[in-house]
């Protein structure tokens, strides 16, 4: 054989190599279901790597509703190609009052029971689980949070006890707790924003996998090649995503691609572009823009939740619709904000109201508006169930709960 022809086949074997490398699948068992010892209720469920001896990182994972089944589903695509365990809890949910003992059993009957430490504790959590799991962190040694759907507070950014990394859909009402101008990023590291085109949901798969490696970038062995062909990988999607105009996706993929190699030529003159565009600038002067008129108008709704009726409500939200239907990109997101808002609002007062005041005489408009708002959301025909049965309508409410449940209402 010739020495060209020698060096060729080399570096194709390199090649292949480092493929297997990067792409290698992580075996796990299939998804279990346990509870801590002494503690039935504290119930989770988890999956670990098939074929594990030494120590790994643990993954707890916070859905806001206690579906520790989900929460493990939705991480499982993301830890495909590393090794942790991954453990959601069937515990811990909206509202509980005791997640913060809770969460410390959880990770005591981690360590107890599978191959992991305590110095190498990620937490995960959606919406209010997303709340809990930093509010944890900040009182107890986490190594890193993830949060989906719900970020730390206002900015400016509270002093964060760990690395967190922030995952939102572009139509999620939460959103603004999760945005920064990249452009005036101020170089701290402990932080980092991420989206998608969605609502108030868990993010794709993508997306957590790729929260979890940079979260874990200390505790991932063999790293390197891995974290330089996402980064080159990253660095070609923002091309694509510039000139089709997704400006925002197109900067985070740069920024990500720079944490996973900060050696990326090609990532770093992308930033240097954005930065120095009068395009981008423009584009995220915008956001700032859209999201300052979302709180003015948020704050307004409040006050109109305890005042206005529900005819009033009703012509709010069909103009709200016709904004959303004759929009698209940025613009019908901030309006899928809005809208958003007004269903969490309206939650959030019926809650509170068919608990304290029952009978006072704005829950039945907060009960229309909300129908009209969301008339496919099981919880509101729950609300309606409580409702009607708190004033005697035993019949009905049963009724009106048989459509909540058949609608997917489980929070029984």
């Amino acid at each position: 054989m010739k020495p060209e022809s020698l060096l060729i086949l080399l570096v194709i074997m390199q090649v292949a190599c480092n493929r297997v490398e990067t792409f290698q699948t992580i075996s796990y068992t299939k998804v279990k279901e346990a509870s801590c010892p002494g503690d039935t209720l504290n119930a989770y469920h988890f999956i670990q790597p098939e074929h594990q001896v030494e120590k790994i990182p643990l993954l707890l994972v916070l859905d806001s509703g206690g579906d520790g089944l989900l929460a493990v589903e939705k991480m499982q695509p993301a830890v495909s190609h590393f090794a942790c365990v991954v453990m959601g809890s069937d515990r811990v949910r909206n509202n509980f009052p005791g997640y913060d003992r809770a969460i410390g059993a959880l990770i005591h009957e981690a360590i107890q029971r599978f191959p992991v430490t305590k110095d190498n504790i990620f937490i995960a959590g959606f919406s209010g689980g997303a709340r809990m799991a930093f509010e944890y962190a900040r009182k107890h040694p986490v190594s890193g949070v993830l949060m989906c759907g719900a970020g730390p507070g206002k900015n400016p950014f509270p002093d964060l006890p760990c690395p967190v990394y922030m995952i939102a859909g572009t139509k999620d009402f939460n959103f603004s707790e999760m945005y920064y101008n990249p452009l005036r990023q101020t170089g701290r590291q402990e932080f980092m924003s991420d989206y998608f085109r969605g609502g108030h949901e868990w993010p794709p798969a993508g997306k957590l996998k790729d929260a979890l490696l940079l979260l874990m970038t200390n505790v991932l062995p063999g790293r390197e090649t891995l974290f330089r062909r996402e980064s080159a990988s990253l660095s070609e999607k923002a091309d694509s995503m510039v000139d089709s105009k997704e400006l925002l996706f197109a900067v985070k993929a740069v920024e990500k691609a720079l944490r996973f190699n900060p050696h990326n030529r090609q990532a770093r003159e992308q930033m240097k572009e954005i930065k120095n565009s009068p395009e981008f600038t423009r584009y995220f002067n915008r956001i700032e823009s859209d999201l300052s008129v979302e709180g003015r108008i948020g704050q307004a709704y409040i006050q109109a939740s305890m005042e206005k009726d529900s005819i009033w409500w009703a012509k709010e939200i069909r103009q709200l619709t016709l904004e959303i239907a004759g929009s698209y990109g940025d613009k019908r997101d901030h309006f899928d904000r809005i809208k958003g808002f007004i269903g969490i609002l309206f939650y959030s007062q019926l809650n509170n109201l068919l608990h304290a005041q029952p009978g006072n005489p704005q829950v039945p408009h907060l009960l229309n508006a909300y129908e009209l708002a969301e008339p496919e959301n099981p919880d509101v025909y729950y609300f309606h169930a409580v409702y009607d049965w708190k004033q005697g309508k035993q019949q009905l409410g049963k009724k009106e709960l048989s459509w909540a449940k058949a609608m997917g209402f489980s929070d029984l």
